[in-house]
């Protein structure tokens, strides 16, 4: 059975290194910078789990260069875990983390190759914006 848990200490946030998203590896730099964004107020870290094994993981933070916004940081799927509507339910809780904390809306980025996030992005009624400020990959924007 699979459960969803918030991560209470950045030291969790370690079984991530170098699990491999697409051609993105979980390194040392990533890792640190995941704990950063941690730390700050109202930023949600979850995991999932079978058991105790790892299948996914998702982040959101305040830490984006628009007020108001939330930024899923980042999302990761076990491929052994995909498709079974996972993800879909990380970023939904997510956004409703966003909305309880009065947020304008949710931010996201992801590469241009990776097609399931651009798929659920668009599910998830986010809609493609062409943010000035990162041009190597496509943003999402959720606006309540």
């Amino acid at each position: 059975m699979i459960t969803i848990s918030k991560i209470q200490h950045e030291e969790e946030i370690d079984v991530l290194r170098g699990k491999i998203s697409f051609d993105y590896t979980y390194d040392k730099e990533t890792i640190d910078s995941l704990k950063k964004h941690f730390k700050l107020p109202d930023s949600l870290y979850l995991f999932a789990k079978d058991g105790d094994e790892f299948v996914a993981f998702c982040s959101i933070d305040r830490d984006w260069w628009e007020d108001g916004f939330f930024f899923i940081r980042e999302i990761l799927v076990d491929t052994d875990f995909q498709k079974l509507g996972i993800g879909k339910n990380l970023i939904k809780k997510c956004i409703e983390h966003a909305r309880n904390k009065k947020a304008v809306g949710v931010v996201t980025e992801t590469a241009f190759k990776n097609i399931p996030m651009q798929t659920l992005c668009e599910k998830l009624n986010f809609k493609k914006w062409d943010n000035p400020q990162w041009k190597e990959g496509i943003t999402y924007r959720l606006v309540f």
